[in-house]
């Protein structure tokens, strides 16, 4: 059986929906949306965690509720790295403006940003099946 929530966890959560100006029925409302548990107290702690992240990612982009999550920009940048385009910034930010339409990254809404994430790993694929071709000559 799972470990129910933790005393600092019930805190943590009441916290940080305070911070972002829920109430008790919002906060529930929330638990119930991502958990299906209808009380704070039987979720567990696998599930008290889901609920933390989504609140945390909610007070990240306070500025613009919207906008890209840290955790988007992150993959994006990693995703970059990984395309060999670490060292030439400028092949990111000519990718982002062809295919989202705005300058820089810190103007992606969530939806362009998962877009984003997906053209880039689809260039991965790409690129992998270019590489495995090249080193496997046909006879």
């Amino acid at each position: 059986m799972a470990q129910l929530i933790t005393q600092p966890q019930i805190k943590k959560l009441w916290v940080m929906a305070r911070e972002l100006g829920m109430d008790g029925e919002d906060l529930h409302g929330l638990v119930y949306n991502l958990t299906g548990s209808e009380h704070i107290s039987t979720i567990s702690k696998m599930q008290a965690v889901r609920v933390i992240d989504y609140l945390q990612d909610r007070l990240d982009r306070q500025y613009r509720p919207e906008m890209a999550s840290k955790a988007q920009v992150w993959k994006i940048n990693k995703l970059a790295g990984e395309l060999g385009w670490a060292d030439n910034p400028k092949r990111l930010k000519g990718f982002v403006k062809k295919y989202a339409k705005v300058e820089d990254l810190r103007w992606l809404t969530a939806r362009a940003a998962w877009q984003i994430i997906e053209g880039l790993k689809k260039l991965l694929e790409r690129q992998a099946k270019v590489k495995t071709a090249k080193a496997s000559p046909e006879v």
